[in-house]
């Protein structure tokens, strides 16, 4: 390299979009919101999607690791993905499961049936297979829904077993929890929290949203890049 090839902090930071992992309890709204993403595309992982009823959103319907490998093999590779700014994904709680249970019934790439420690570790291998090259790609944002875990006191997103709820919310820029919250000034009402308290986790690597934002994810990607 040389210096030629250097550039403002700044023009890698706005390159790669925003990634923002969304969680809160069964019935908060995480995935009717996806209609409020720029242009987004939708990889259901599980068949509840009756509060999309009335959506248009292109979506991919994919409960095996079959067809989740099929997916983001033509979505990280295929020019067609241009035609979407956001990869919505519900959920990746279901994702990681779905390979759990393949590496536990033989049904996995690998075709080996595994157990235990093994399973969890083969799981977690193919989950961060997708969700890591996600991450760095770019001109793309990311709207990954998680199902809500609550241990000791504290919500945070859930994945089966230890490794990935460490290494994806370790990730991702924007730790988002969707809910009722008590917001100055209006009371209380549905937003997204972005800033971590005793009681939820959550991130916003950007420190400019404020703690509690509109439950809007095209407003909160403008406000976050800029």
């Amino acid at each position: 390299m040389d210096a030629k090839d250097l550039k403002p902090a700044s023009d890698h930071a706005k390159i790669y979009g925003c990634k923002a992992i969304i969680y809160g309890a069964p019935g908060s709204a995480k995935t009717p919101l996806i209609n409020t993403a720029p242009r987004p595309i939708l990889l259901a992982c599980e068949t509840g999607l009756l509060s999309m009823r009335n959506s248009n959103v292109p979506t991919y319907l994919a409960t095996t690791t079959q067809l989740i490998d099929e997916f983001f093999k033509w979505f990280l590779n295929s020019n067609e993905s241009k035609n979407y700014d956001t990869l919505c994904i519900d959920s990746a709680s279901q994702l990681a499961d779905i390979y759990l249970q393949a590496a536990m019934n033989g049904t996995s790439s690998s075709g080996k049936k595994v157990h235990g420690l093994a399973a969890y570790g083969e799981m977690a291998t193919s989950v961060m297979g997708h969700l890591r090259p996600l991450y760095y790609m770019a001109q793309k944002h990311a709207y990954v829904i998680c199902k809500q875990n609550v241990e000791n006191g504290m919500s945070r997103p859930f994945f089966p077993g230890n490794q990935l709820n460490v290494d994806v919310p370790h990730l991702y820029d924007f730790i988002l929890h969707l809910g009722i919250k008590n917001v100055p000034g209006a009371g209380q009402v549905k937003a997204f929290q972005c800033n971590e308290t005793f009681d939820v986790l959550a991130r916003n690597r950007t420190g400019n949203l404020l703690d509690y934002e509109p439950p809007h994810f095209g407003q909160l990607v403008q406000k976050a890049m800029t």
